[in-house]
């Protein structure tokens, strides 16, 4: 794909997609949205460009923002024996404070 670049290029300009219909040469250039569409083709030299629809230039700007614009990646669920296993530790844990909390409150404070 060949990009034309206007000298002087503002920022915010739109870039549009080309292709010619004669030879299939595919080109992106940046036009004022006032601009006429491009039709002479730059390789075959043809009146066959036509203008593609193709999706935005869109940024986020400022902080907050994954990457790649999609936000935080999701955790994939958890299977059943994760959760399972994950139940275990948590009642092998409540059982092992429960037998603590009886150790402690039967000795004497020192």
């Amino acid at each position: 794909m060949v990009t034309l670049r206007a000298v002087g290029r503002q920022a915010g300009m739109p870039t549009y997609e080309y292709r010619c219909n004669n030879c299939g040469h595919e080109l992106e250039a940046f036009q004022k949205i006032t601009e006429a569409a491009l039709t002479l083709c730059p390789q075959c030299s043809q009146d066959k460009l036509e203008r593609l629809i193709s999706g935005g230039n869109f940024v986020l700007k400022g902080g907050g923002w994954a990457s790649d614009n999609y936000g935080t990646p999701k955790r994939p669920p958890k299977t059943d024996g994760q959760q399972a296993d994950k139940m275990d530790k948590a009642h092998k844990k409540s059982a092992e404070d429960a037998k603590k909390a009886a150790e402690t409150k039967g000795k004497p404070a020192a």
